[in-house]
């Protein structure tokens, strides 16, 4: 945000009427509607009279709050957004009442979005709350801005960066302040909206991923291989040379066969990517990220009937088709289904440097001259990086198993203790309030569902788990009228609508009642007017 304008004139009366505040993120009441009632049908002649704009306010993603006359949002402030700051302004004027830094640049996570935060402030009588990007949760005065009280919701509550920094706007509900860490044990938490102490925290079951440390990984027992096993023979090595093609363009449907004319391709030796500074061959990291990116080896092969069974080792990340003369052998971490230049991979692959291992009959090569051809996916538009080779050769018994290796993914930022890039339980969601049955919820999209917990103490009474894409990057706030509650994502995802229901036992159950893939919805904006849901379909690919 580097501009900051409000056009005057909107309402159909000369007579002035008050205009609604706009405390939190999606208004009021946390559904995106306005109880104005008198706007504009249609723009005057040379359109709406300018009141005010100002600019230099910093940058970021910060929607502001309005609330008794003043506007109050975040940003990044310095030349290199060295400064997290909040500040308020005059609704009348823009010019600025105060501003306060709650924390230094965030380290960590993808570099896209870093110009700022995305939380929209949340104002509750004399306090202001915010969460800033490298999860500062604050709590101000809203008439100096003066530090009630700062936690750090990963060094002091347990919690995860998300990949793309925290993005919520806190809730207020009576005395406590809801957010989501995203942590082990603590996905989301209730603190005293007026002390910052903890309340509850709530666990999700298989939200944050768990995964050890390489040294903390179990060993397997194998039997020791004997001087044969050591040395099988190898067809295609490790770290060959490959033709590859990364111009962000599908090479063609005959690109996959021995007689495919590669010429304009480019050739370098595996590994093969960018972004992990460990490749022997860098590829292009356009802007846009490429989502497939493809290679070629021919191979010469004597006599197959002489070999022993294959094993066809494969580091991809994330997702992978392999093709041998022409016809597929191996999909790894790729959806079922016809694959085309944008599809994306199933999920992040959880290890960067390893080979994942898999059989192939030696029969399935041919006498002469055989051709590899690999075609490695991104698992969305945003990923860092990409990587590849491959190994062909005879079998180790004891030793290749097949399968994939254990997790080696590089973490990257998160906070102190070892936490984890990418393994967040958050996402970017703003939580919600609902009462049902008699009793109130906190309605949250975390990074792999849809959840409501108990007000009093957090328990998980229901889970929707359709709507949450496989990369969990799900942003829109969920929606809830009369016992159905509704959330979607982009990224293959999809829309769903369910319907709290009480069983027997007096357990919630959240039973669906219809899905839609035509509404992928990406970043949220849906509303609900007269039983109609309306939002936007669509992801990085357009909609």
């Amino acid at each position: 945000m580097k501009h900051f304008l409000l056009f005057a004139g909107l309402t159909l009366h000369s007579a002035p009427i008050c205009a609604e505040d706009w405390p939190q993120w999606q208004g009021a009441d946390r559904n995106a509607m306005s109880k104005e009632t008198g706007l504009l049908k249609e723009w005057p002649e040379g359109g709406p009279t300018l009141a005010w704009k100002i600019t230099a306010v910093g940058g970021g993603y910060s929607a502001p709050a309005v609330s008794g006359g003043r506007l109050y949002g975040m940003s990044k402030l310095g030349e290199d957004g060295e400064e997290e700051v909040i500040w308020a302004r005059s609704e009348k004027d823009g010019m600025e009442i105060w501003v306060r830094k709650i924390a230094g640049t965030t380290e960590g996570g993808m570099r896209q979005g870093i110009e700022g935060a995305g939380c929209t402030p949340t104002v509750d009588g004399d306090h202001l709350y915010a969460l800033g990007h490298g999860g500062d949760l604050v709590c101000l005065k809203a008439e100096d801005g003066a530090i009630v009280w700062q936690r750090n919701v990963i060094k002091d509550l347990g919690g995860r960066l998300p990949t793309w920094r925290f993005n919520e706007s806190p809730l207020i509900d009576g005395d406590k302040i809801i957010c989501t860490p995203g942590g082990v044990d603590a996905t989301l938490v209730a603190l005293n909206k007026l002390t910052g102490e903890l309340i509850w925290k709530s666990k999700v079951p298989d939200e944050a991923n768990v995964i050890a440390p390489p040294n903390e990984t179990p060993k397997e027992e194998v039997p020791e291989p004997t001087e044969a096993d050591v040395k099988p023979a190898v067809v295609v090595a490790a770290g060959a040379t490959w033709k590859y093609s990364d111009t962000g363009a599908s090479p063609g449907g005959d690109w996959t066969k021995l007689d495919f004319k590669e010429e304009a391709w480019k050739e370098g030796a595996a590994q093969l990517g960018y972004g992990d500074r460990d490749e022997a061959t860098r590829l292009s990291d356009a802007a846009d990220h490429y989502p497939t990116y493809y290679f070629r080896h021919a191979f010469e092969v004597r006599d197959p009937g002489s070999l022993k069974p294959l094993v066809l080792r494969l580091l991809r990340d994330d997702g992978a088709v392999v093709y041998l003369n022409g016809s597929e052998i191996v999909r790894d971490n790729m959806p079922e289904g016809a694959v085309v230049h944008g599809t994306f991979a199933s999920s992040t692959t959880p290890s960067e440097n390893g080979f994942y291992v898999h059989d192939l009959p030696a029969d399935k090569l041919v006498a002469g001259t055989n051709i590899l051809a690999v075609e490695v996916h991104q698992a969305d538009a945003e990923s860092s990086d990409v990587s590849f080779d491959l190994e062909l050769r005879e079998k180790v018994p004891g030793k290749d198993k097949v399968g994939p290796p254990p997790s080696d993914r590089r973490r990257r930022g998160g906070g102190g203790g070892g936490r984890r890039f990418g393994e967040s339980g958050a996402a970017y969601s703003s939580a919600i309030g609902i009462d049902f049955e008699g009793q109130r919820q906190y309605v949250q999209f975390t990074s792999k569902t849809l959840v409501g917990v108990a007000a009093s103490d957090g328990k998980v009474l229901w889970r929707y788990d359709k709507p949450s894409n496989k990369s969990g990057i799900n942003c829109s706030t969920p929606i809830y009228q009369n016992g159905q509650i509704f959330a979607a994502s982009a990224y293959g995802a999809g829309g769903g609508l369910a319907r709290l229901m009480k069983d027997e036992q007096g357990d919630i159950k959240a039973e669906e009642i219809w899905f839609s893939g035509d509404m992928e919805n990406h970043h949220g904006g849906m509303v609900v007017i007269d039983g109609y849901l309306y939002g936007a379909n669509g992801g990085n690919g357009g909609g």
